[in-house]
């Protein structure tokens, strides 16, 4: 099976499309989600701990400064950051905020941290609700 091919570093598609298709691909169950933090992408595992991760966009210099959600176009991608889940705490699995990497860099190595910790939960939950 190929992965998906990334998107060109200028394209208006969403910053997630290309990770989501490579875990999805990978037999990865994701979930959008929002609440108050932002938007970002849930992926529950078999053990009952769960990945979420979202992204960073270039600050152009507005007040909002970095925007944080999944829904940046490429040509604004600055990092992902991902996190496990343990339900007595988040622990840091991926951030590539200081480390100034393109797209498609910053995605593989973003998909190969899901799919490494999702090998050591005992696989994606495939069973779970989207609701809980």
């Amino acid at each position: 099976m190929t992965s998906p091919q990334a998107p060109d570093s200028n394209t208006d598609e969403e910053v997630a499309t290309v990770p989501l298709a490579r875990l999805r691909a990978a037999g990865i169950r994701c979930l959008p989600w929002r609440d108050s933090a932002g938007t970002y992408i849930r992926v529950p595992l078999t053990d009952g701990t769960e990945v979420t991760f979202s992204g960073t966009a270039v600050d152009h210099g507005d007040t909002r400064g970095h925007d944080v959600s999944t829904h940046h176009p490429v040509r604004d991608h600055h990092s992902w950051q991902a996190s496990l889940d343990t339900g007595g705490g988040c622990d840091d699995l991926y951030d590539s905020h200081d480390q100034g990497l393109p797209h498609e860099e910053d995605t593989t190595a973003l998909v190969a941290a899901i799919r490494a910790c999702a090998r050591e939960h005992g696989g994606p939950d495939r069973t779970s609700s989207p609701d809980t």
